[in-house]
C-alpha cells in the first residue's frame, strides 16, 4: 500500500513539474507570457472550494503561481513540499 502511495504522489509531483517545463518553454520561445498564468493560477486560489484549501491542491497552486513569477526559491523547500513531508510522517 506504501508503495502505490509514493508512486501515486510521485505521478502527482511529476505532473505539476511538467506544467512548469511546458510553461516555461513556451515562454522561452516566444509563445506565451508566463505571468498570465501567474493570474490564472492566482485566480484559481481566489476561487478555490473551502474543502481544498490548506491542502495539496493549494499548496501546489501557489507554488505554479509563485514559479510563474520567478519568485525566488532560496533554497528552502516548497510549501507543497513541506505539506508532503508532514503528511507522510
Amino acid at each position: 500500500m506504501q508503495s502505490e502511495f509514493e508512486s501515486l504522489l510521485e505521478t502527482i509531483a511529476g505532473l505539476a513539474a511538467a506544467n512548469i517545463v511546458m510553461i516555461e518553454t513556451l515562454h522561452e520561445q516566444g509563445v506565451v507570457d508566463k505571468r498570465h498564468f501567474a493570474h490564472a493560477f492566482a485566480r484559481a486560489l481566489d476561487t478555490l472550494a473551502p474543502e481544498h484549501r490548506g491542502g495539496m491542491v493549494e499548496l501546489t497552486l501557489q507554488n505554479l503561481r509563485d514559479r510563474c513569477m520567478n519568485l525566488p526559491a532560496g533554497g528552502a523547500p516548497s510549501d507543497a513540499q513541506a505539506w508532503l513531508r508532514s503528511f507522510i510522517r
